[in-house]
């Protein structure tokens, strides 16, 4: 309420400094025009001739000039207190600039003060609601693939049970097609316990796990990757990488999915006391107020809140700047936490 008050009252001092300058400007005008007016009355005005003449020449002249010259100081000194106006109302919006920026801030510690002091049942909440989405995720994973190819497998197995002594060749063809997709049932699986515990991560440090991911996305042929490492990870604690490689993992498939990009940027930053990433890309962009809650009805992928509630599970911090043909940049910073030794 109070933001919004001076946000208000700020817009309102603007548009009236705005007003009182182009009214100054229109008053500026007027006065250039008055002093062509009094220097051409002037000089059609022969001072010899009125010298030696007894009458009065050109006196309706000499009255326009008066007048002109009268209305001139009158506009210098408008423009004179309207100068003084708009300095002061100049200084009143850098203050209330000032104190918007101080009440902002405010409100953003009492935010982050909230969200720490909050009920520890809410954040147990929070941590259930992440695993079950992630159980959702790996069980509609097993159905798409493991559960689906063991049907098959089943079907295929019955068929040779029929026809074995009948049609041996036919059984022959049925079995290379069951062992390929065996063959294909153990990469789904070896994928599924990949996403769970990226074997990689334990046995190379991050920044070469994620080169390793974005090399494989590379390979899609989708879009172009630019990958970019400053510091290093020295014992960073493993579910700060596990988060940081997941959470990259899936802004990345998500902008081949929806964002129509050319190009990826990715970006690490190893700081003395933050992790710092940002994934940016050319593609269509969107709007960040209206999707900021949205949620997918099959609770498919991460989406911006299930983001947000990852990295604050991490007490950091998520920003998402994107507008709609412009690109989008998800920045994301996480406190360092290291192994012990």
């Amino acid at each position: 309420m109070i933001i919004n008050y001076l946000e208000n009252l700020y817009q309102e001092i603007y548009e009236k400094k705005i007003n009182l300058e182009r009214e100054n400007q229109k008053k500026e005008t007027l006065l250039r025009d008055n002093l062509k007016f009094v220097q051409a009355l002037e000089n059609t005005i022969d001072e010899n001739y009125e010298s030696f003449s007894p009458r009065k020449v050109d006196e309706e002249s000499h009255l326009k000039i008066n007048s002109l010259l009268n209305e001139q100081r009158q506009i210098e000194e408008a423009i004179r207190i309207n100068k003084i106006e708009i300095v002061d109302l100049s200084v009143k919006l850098s203050e209330l600039e000032n104190v918007i920026k101080a009440a902002r801030e405010n409100e953003r510690l009492l935010f982050h003060r909230k969200i720490q002091q909050s009920d520890d049942k809410v954040y147990k909440r929070n941590i259930l609601e992440v695993q079950e989405i992630e159980r959702q995720r790996i069980a509609r994973d097993m159905h798409d693939t493991v559960v689906q190819n063991l049907t098959s497998l089943i079907h295929k197995i019955e068929i040779c049970d029929k026809i074995g002594d009948v049609d041996p060749v036919r059984c022959k063809l049925e079995m290379r097609v069951m062992k390929n997709i065996i063959r294909e049932t153990i990469q789904d699986l070896r994928k599924i316990i990949f996403d769970l515990r990226p074997f990689s991560l334990e046995e190379i440090s991050l920044e070469d796990a994620i080169e390793r991911e974005l090399s494989k996305i590379r390979s899609f042929g989708i879009v172009t990757i630019s990958y970019e490492v400053e510091g290093k990870s020295d014992n960073l604690s493993h579910i700060i990488s596990l988060t940081v490689f997941r959470v990259i993992q899936e802004v990345c498939n998500n902008v081949m999915k929806h964002a129509q990009a050319n190009h990826i940027i990715v970006r690490l930053s190893f700081k003395k006391d933050d992790l710092q990433v940002s994934i940016k890309d050319d593609g269509q962009g969107f709007d960040v107020n209206a999707i900021e809650h949205f949620e997918r009805i099959d609770n498919s992928g991460f989406g911006i809140s299930m983001l947000r509630e990852r990295v604050y599970l991490l007490s950091g911090k998520v920003e998402i700047n994107s507008k709609p043909g412009e690109g989008t940049e998800v920045i994301i910073k996480v406190p360092i936490i290291k192994e012990e030794e």
